[in-house]
């Protein structure tokens, strides 16, 4: 097993992806950052086969969801875990956990965004 890590943003902005990787078996992987990282809900992506696809790459996920109470992480988590189980064509578990005091619509989208590059920057590094 290796462990991958690839991050975006700066400061209080900036969020981490982390995980170890059974090398075409599936990833076990943290989406974390902000002020204070925890585990905020997991979700898990199986990527599959479109039920209309009209080529044999045309994949979404089947995505699982447990988010600890009052914590909104599995709302970025399950965009990114589809994302990262689609682009990679393996089963993924994301646990998120992504924390900034009294943060405004501004910031959170800003820490959104930033969740997507480092996800974008993970799946390059994966592929290698």
């Amino acid at each position: 097993m290796k462990t991958i890590h690839a991050s975006a943003g700066d400061g209080r902005y900036t969020v981490h992806v982390d995980a170890f990787s059974t090398e075409g078996k599936g990833l076990c992987a943290f989406l974390y950052g902000g002020e204070i990282p925890h585990n905020g809900g997991t979700v898990v992506a199986v990527p599959r086969l479109k039920s209309n696809a009209a080529h044999d790459h045309d994949f979404t996920a089947d995505i699982w969801i447990s988010a600890v109470p009052h914590h909104k992480d599995t709302e970025i988590a399950v965009p990114i875990a589809k994302l990262m189980a689609v682009q990679l064509n393996e089963p993924i578990s994301l646990t998120a956990g992504i924390h900034i005091d009294k943060a405004s619509r501004e910031e959170i989208n800003l820490l959104c965004q930033n969740c997507q590059e480092a996800a974008l920057q993970f799946i390059k590094k994966y592929r290698g």
